[in-house]
């Protein structure tokens, strides 16, 4: 079992991780991070017109090793009168 930590970014700031989680390697912390990202996403979209939620997978020694970014971009197209 290999430890791995979870760097968090959502709305409203940067979670430096300080809890270890063990998987049996990165793919199974990759789909760790997918998942804690969607239940991140749940809780609030992004609410920029170009934000992002972004779990970083980390190493044991807090070496990144993947970023997983759910990316919100709203894009106007022409101007709408209301």
């Amino acid at each position: 079992m290999a430890k791995f930590y979870f760097k968090i970014q959502d709305q409203e700031d940067v979670f430096q991780p300080d809890r270890s989680f063990e998987f049996s390697g990165l793919d199974e912390a990759e789909s760790e991070a997918k998942l804690l990202l969607a239940e991140i996403a749940f809780d609030g979209l992004p609410r920029g017109k170009l934000d992002c939620l972004a779990v970083e997978l980390q190493d044991e020694n807090h070496v990144p090793l993947i970023t997983v970014r759910l990316v919100m971009e709203v894009i106007p197209h022409g101007v709408h009168e209301a």
